[in-house]
């Protein structure tokens, strides 16, 4: 195996001079994003610093940049000032390092995505009682608490009509301001599924509670006619269902998780207690479970699980009710329950969406993180269900909110009642925010809500588009949050998984709305993470969307550090750098062309809701699949969820003849699984050919009369991009790109499968691999000249033994020699029969 290695290329090779249009409103005239996020000190460099950074970015295509992260922490990390009690007051530095960071970037043909409420959270001294017991970033009461909305008003205000003295515009009106962002990865109804809206201190459940009475006084207007609405069916109560209480449960290991179960006296008062210790996390939550087998529920009927929990260290864990067998699917939706050092009774409910006479009741996410959970006195009956009380009256506005934990315990119209009351409320709010933003301070850039997977179709549908994040093998941490000490990252290519995060986010567009995707990557470590760029790049062009920014630039404004030093940034990680001049003209310049045919899902408001009840509120993972498509088709056709009351059917001809190998409608591109664990990617366009994934097969038709033949590899993978740069007086400049496996200098695994460093990341330079390879092209008569790059995209050497041509076919021969990591091939201009020939 000839391999070498090659250092990380940090400098300026310039490939692009992007100019900078009147955008007005943003994502107009075609105009496309390639863009990357700058999270914490990142968005605050030096002057100096900002020059550089935005030359760079331009120069590697990089055309838009998220400010993100702007307003979680106070200064030098953050925008607010250090040294004030409240949370309110912008730090004259940190926003002239901004301001010329934004004029600097607009200098070079850059535009900025302003995102105002990200990681804000709100303290005494802004007016907010009990501010310390709001959900982290103050998720949920931000949609509908009246001071905190307050507070981001005056903020985007404050932000906003603030003049950029280096542009001389306020941000309202600046053209280089493409977009506008109000609330990251938030939403009401999201917020309210994972229980964090049931055990707010009661500041922050009068004004919801207050709402919710109003959209049933509208709705139903007397508490009579509301209880009539509610009435449970005939219902029957049932003897315990959990005939060994204790003694019935299995416990489950499943593939890396590990851990123990035995019994001991440690309940409550010294009762028996089940104790299972996690020793190993695993994979999914579910590596690791308990469950009661063999019970038999049915639909219609309403259950109530309640038992005492105790753990080690404050933790959460999931409480469900599935099928015990083969699809093992869920019968509802599984309830996020908080466990703390000390006893304490939890009481959930289930009402089961089918009849099952062989379901169980699972304790699962003890997979996912290290640690003790004690279990003593579960039980689990059949219970009324839950109704009015004779003190709630309608007419007085004080009906109960309905409780994420008792959703269960209630009547299918009560759900529904509840579901459509929170998606309405947080519509409203952002139908205030945009309304604000546009209407009151005339903000000219066109503004997104939040995610999908956070918000809900309805209440993003008040913004002027629609976007998403998502993430390949995301870090997990099995004990504390964010422990740098104690994480994983899979180690695994996306090429061989097509239910994957790159097809939700291709199932998830709206019709009719622009569509951007703001946070994507393969985080590091991941050996063959640089795939995400030439992927989501061609993906998106195929797709038509309108933007896609990866996570991220950099976090920190130590520029210096040029090196692969955390799961996302890319600034120092070179094989994705090096990737990104090919997205760029796949995207941008759109070499890739979108799709020739549309295949839609259609959904009513009516539908939806419906299906939001379904699910008990769950926001998360919903797309065009859920309304009758095949999940792989947006590999062959453009693909978009129709939402309104006019529903068609859908119309989907993906046959299961694309199950393995799935070609684009254009024929640009091939996503090719027929090989367990060898699949490839081929980007066959006529001005940027591609190949990313395994290599086990010899050669590979790139289109157009271009075979690849990539030698051996480290990993027997490789992310080859072959793109045309620009025409000029000595002839056609194509750049050719050609990594495989990277790592820092001195990076320590912590196993062999290489899915974690701790903190021992190592040093920068990164070492990447050269990939051996030859291009063959037919037909070519004028050999190139071809130029090894340095780490500055400066020719360093000509390579003249590299090229030969045979018979009318050019052969570009680097599988022998591999003396860099990028090349500029130039096909000279000569005169043949007194024509000019490329």
């Amino acid at each position: 195996m000839s391999v070498i290695y090659w250092r990380n290329p940090l400098g300026n090779m310039v490939l692009y001079r992007l100019r900078m249009g009147i955008l007005s409103m943003g994502l107009e005239g075609g105009f496309r994003i390639l863009g990357v996020n700058n999270s914490f000190s990142g968005n605050y460099p030096t002057h100096q610093q900002a020059a550089l950074v935005a030359a760079r970015m331009a120069k590697y295509g990089i055309n838009c940049v998220r400010f993100h992260h702007t307003d979680t922490r106070r200064a030098p990390d953050g925008i607010w000032k250090a040294d004030t009690e409240e949370k309110q007051t912008l730090d004259p530095d940190q926003l002239d390092r901004m301001d010329y960071f934004i004029a600097k970037l607009k200098e070079n043909g850059i535009y900025a995505n302003i995102n105002l409420k990200i990681g804000r959270e709100a303290v005494e001294a802004d007016g907010i009682p009990f501010a310390d017991q709001l959900p982290t970033y103050d998720k949920g009461p931000d949609h509908y608490y009246p001071r905190l909305i307050e507070l981001q008003k005056n903020y985007a205000r404050d932000l906003l009509t603030h003049r950029n003295p280096y542009t001389g515009n306020r941000y309202i009106e600046e053209p280089a301001i493409a977009t506008i962002e109000i609330n990251n990865e938030s939403g009401l109804l999201h917020e309210w599924y994972r229980g964090k809206i049931d055990d707010l201190p009661e500041i922050f459940q009068i004004p919801l509670k207050a709402d919710w009475n109003r959209f049933l006084q509208q709705k139903y207007k007397t508490t009579e006619a509301l209880k009539t609405a509610w009435a449970p069916p005939s219902y029957e109560y049932g003897e315990e269902l959990l005939k060994e209480p204790l003694q019935g449960w299995t416990f489950q290991q499943v593939e890396q998780g590990e851990g123990t179960r035995e019994y001991t006296g440690e309940g409550p008062n010294g009762e028996e207690s089940m104790k299972i210790t996690t020793t190993r996390t695993g994979q999914e939550g579910w590596h690791v479970q308990a469950f009661y087998p063999n019970l038999e529920v049915k639909k219609g009927l309403f259950y109530r699980v309640t038992m005492w929990l105790r753990a080690d260290r404050a933790r959460d864990i999931s409480v469900g009710l599935s099928m015990n067998h083969d699809p093992w699917s869920s019968l509802d939706s599984s309830v996020s329950v908080d466990v703390t050092t000390k006893w304490q009774k939890i009481e959930v409910a289930f009402s089961p969406s089918e009849t099952e006479s062989n379901g169980r009741l699972n304790l699962t996410d003890l997979g996912d993180e290290l640690g003790t959970l004690w279990v003593a006195g579960p039980s689990m009956i059949v219970s009324a269900p839950q109704t009015i009380s004779e003190n709630e009256k309608l007419e007085d506005a004080s009906i109960a909110l309905i409780q994420r934990s008792e959703f269960g315990a209630y009547t299918s119209a009560a759900k529904r009642d509840m579901i459509e009351f929170l998606v309405e409320r947080e519509a409203e709010y952002y139908r205030d925010m945009t309304g604000y933003l546009h209407n009151e301070l005339n903000a000219r850039s066109r503004i997104a809500g939040t995610q999908m997977n956070y918000g809900v179709v309805p209440s993003q549908m008040e913004n002027d588009f629609i976007d998403h994040h998502a993430y390949w093998q995301h870090p997990v941490f099995p004990g504390r949050s964010w422990d740098s000490n104690n994480w994983y990252v899979r180690n695994l290519s996306i090429v061989n998984e097509l239910s994957n995060p790159l097809t939700r986010l291709m199932n998830s567009r709206i019709e009719g709305r622009a569509y951007t995707v703001s946070e994507y990557n393969h985080p590091a470590p991941n050996t063959y993470a640089s795939e995400v760029v030439p992927l989501a790049a061609a993906y998106a062009a195929f797709q038509d969307w309108d933007g896609i920014y990866f996570y991220s630039y950099s976090h920190s404004n130590d520029y210096a550090n040029k090196s692969i030093n955390n799961y996302f940034d890319i600034y120092g990680h070179t094989p994705k750098m090096l990737s990104m001049p090919a997205a760029a003209n796949m995207l941008i310049r759109g070499d890739v062309s979108p799709a020739e045919d549309l295949v839609i899902a259609s959904v009513s408001h009516e539908a939806y809701l419906n299906f939001l009840t379904d699910r008990n509120g769950n926001t998360s993972g919903i797309t065009t699949d859920d309304f009758g498509m095949n999940e792989r088709t947006p590999y062959v056709h453009r693909t978009a969820m129709r939402y309104g009351d006019d529903p068609q059917p859908i119309e989907d001809s993906t046959a299961e003849v694309f199950s393995r190998r799935l070609i684009s409608d254009t024929e640009e591109l091939e996503w090719n699984a027929r090989r367990t664990g060898q699949s490839y990617v081929l980007i066959r366009s006529e001005k940027t050919k591609g190949f990313v994934g395994f290599t086990a097969q010899d050669s590979f038709d790139l289109g157009h009369e271009v075979q690849l033949h990539i030698g051996e590899t480290i990993q027997n993978w490789a992310n080859v991009l072959f793109t045309f740069i620009r025409s000029d007086d000595t002839g056609d400049h194509w750049l050719l790109t050609a990594t495989g496996y990277a790592e820092n200098q001195g990076m320590q695994w912590t196993n062999d499968d290489k899915e974690s460093v701790g903190r021992n990341w190592g040093d920068g330079p990164p070492l990447v691999e050269a990939v051996p390879l030859r291009l063959e092209m037919q037909n070519q008569e004028n050999r190139p000249r071809i130029f090894a790059l340095d780490e500055r995209g400066k020719r360093k050497e000509e390579i003249s033994h590299a090229a030969r041509i045979e018979n009318g076919t050019l052969i570009i021969n680097l599988l022998e020699s591999q003396p860099s990591l990028w090349y500029e091939i130039v096909f000279e201009k000569m005169n043949v029969s007194g024509a000019e020939k490329y």
